[in-house]
């Protein structure tokens, strides 16, 4: 053990880690130990169409936007929280037609290239004095080629300019009013009795529902969605034309709180659709971070007739990260740990961990406990590096002792960053309990399902877990086949990343966080073998054997 460590006089202290989970609170390691994957490179360049960038939680996404702000120039943060949307979530006026069944998604779209394009000529010239603020338009206007084209696109900045200078939020309210105010207006004496709120909505007959749609359809085609087009033409003609002068604009955190969470999908469904049109601007880019998960639920919950996912695949960049990348990552982290505390030698993670565990090598028995996303890794690492404290390497029975809080703590992530799509994950988890780490689905039986439902919880008939519905029916109400139910169940196990999936002898085992190549649902057979992911071995009491 001393020989992988000659030179190195030094003992782990108490709170020593190579960083934290969160890119937002890791100042020490994020910029000095930062690995380009190729994905940094995708978001600066202006030709490249990745701009929504997407991952599964702790893959790198909120580091990936951190380190664009710290290499460019021109980065501009728009949060969503301060947008303070909850305004259009109460009103009652756009409640009342959305209930009714009107389609406000351009009207949504409207206000995200409002705020955007608000923020871009805010940033561009840069006003500080009222003097600027009252000749900006003026100036502004001087520099435009005013042809008839981009009339209504001057009209706009002119009927807006005033109000840019204000908080974004009043700029959202004052919008959102002006809507209203429009909405409401359209209507005739007829109507003079109907409350306009959502009760209301609800309460109308057909043919005034019929009449409704009609009207918020007109009023809604007809508020400026025209001149906005024409606006963003025009920034992309006269104002951010210089193809050596790119500006970013990146929006994090949509996974937070920051609106109700039915109107939230369809905001981000429209802000999907915004970053699709400002493309036109090729010197803007603005660039949206969203976590797998909801991005799925976002998809799901606003899905139209007309809609094709295809469409967006040339905008997304999706997150992959290699065992060597993994190791880079790490290399970096602890040379800086070991750098800024004991030694300027350089240190890689090699030298202060076992190199085999059991018959495995390290590093490879640490890449099998994670999703292959840096969180993980790192957590991993600092889990050892906590029980490490006056050791001078970290052994492999230090590994083991630290495992089981790690894979504890993984477990309660994995359902903390699933709980908004599978909501009782957490219960029907124990299915997996004390199972071998690999098995086949024909060893599950109906008297195993049942008995961990009946004695866990209650059956909720209106429940959104497509699991809990399934079992309700199977169970319940005698729909379905077993296997049925279970090709329900470990689709979802395998989403979450709980199980890979072998299909049969002959194929390969699917990983839902390898690739997007998963699994087809016919070909997921009772003689299917699964394996539950060895991240979960220690937390769910997994037989581990041949």
């Amino acid at each position: 053990m001393a020989d992988r460590n000659v030179g190195i006089t030094f003992r782990f202290r108490r709170n020593d880690s190579v960083g934290t989970a969160d890119a937002e609170s890791d100042d020490n390691y994020i910029s000095d130990c930062f690995v380009e994957t190729g994905d940094l490179e995708a978001l600066r360049n202006s030709n490249s169409p990745k701009r929504i960038i997407v991952g599964r939680t702790g893959s790198g996404k909120s580091a990936l936007i951190r380190r664009l702000g710290e290499l460019e120039d021109n980065v501009i943060e728009v949060p969503p929280q301060n947008l303070s949307l909850g305004y259009i979530a109460n009103s009652e006026i756009l409640n009342f037609f959305e209930t009714a069944g009107v389609n406000l998604d351009l009207f949504y779209q409207l206000l995200w290239k409002h705020v955007l394009t608000v923020e871009l000529l805010k940033y561009k010239f840069n006003i500080n004095t009222e003097e600027q603020k009252r000749n900006f338009l003026n100036n502004l206007f001087d520099t435009i080629n005013r042809d008839k084209s981009k009339e209504q696109a001057i009209n706009y900045l002119r009927e807006w300019g005033e109000k840019f200078w204000d908080e974004t939020e009043y700029r959202v309210k004052e919008l959102t009013t002006k809507v209203e105010s429009e909405l409401k207006g359209s209507f005739g004496a007829g109507f003079s009795g109907v409350k306009m709120d959502a009760s209301g909505g609800k309460k109308l007959t057909e043919e005034q529902k019929q009449e409704v749609i009609q009207h918020g359809r007109r009023v809604v085609n007809e508020i400026q969605i025209k001149a906005l087009a024409d606006v963003i033409r025009l920034l992309s003609d006269d104002i951010f034309n210089d193809s050596q002068q790119l500006y970013f604009i990146t929006i994090d955190g949509l996974d937070e709180h920051w609106v109700e969470e039915k109107l939230r999908y369809k905001l981000i469904r429209a802000l999907i659709e915004t970053v699709k049109s400002f493309q036109k601007i090729k010197s803007v880019k603005v660039i949206v971070s969203i976590r797998l998960d909801l991005l799925n639920r976002v998809i799901n919950a606003t899905r139209d007739a007309g809609f094709q996912e295809e469409k967006y695949e040339s905008l997304y960049l999706k997150l992959k990260w290699s065992h060597q990348q993994l190791e880079d990552l790490l290399d970096k982290r602890i040379g800086k740990l070991v750098r800024s505390q004991y030694t300027t030698r350089p240190v890689k993670l090699k030298e202060l961990f076992p190199t085999k565990i059991g018959r495995t090598s390290f590093l490879d028995y640490l890449f099998e406990r994670t999703f292959l996303r840096p969180r993980d890794a790192i957590l991993f690492v600092n889990a050892c590096l906590e029980n490490a404290e006056n050791k001078n390497t970290v052994t492999a029975q230090i590994i083991s002792n630290s495992e089981g809080e790690y894979s504890k703590k993984r477990l309660i992530s994995l359902q903390e960053e699933w709980g908004a799509t599978y909501p009782s994950i957490g219960k029907y988890i124990k299915i997996l309990e004390k199972k071998p780490w690999k098995f086949k689905l024909s060893s599950i039986s109906k008297e195993s399902i049942e008995s961990i439902f009946y004695n866990d919880f209650s059956f909720d008939l209106d429940s959104n877990d497509i699991v809990i519905q399934a079992a309700s029916d199977f169970i319940l109400n005698n729909k379905g086949t077993l296997h049925s139910f279970l090709q329900i169940l470990f689709d979802v196990f395998y989403q979450v990343g709980l199980v890979g999936i072998k299909p049969d002898a002959t194929s390969k085992t699917f990983w839902s966080f390898h690739s997007n190549d998963g699994p087809s649902p016919g070909s997921v057979k009772p003689n299917s073998v699964a394996y539950v992911h060895s991240t979960f071995w220690r937390s769910l009491g997994i037989q581990i054997g041949d």
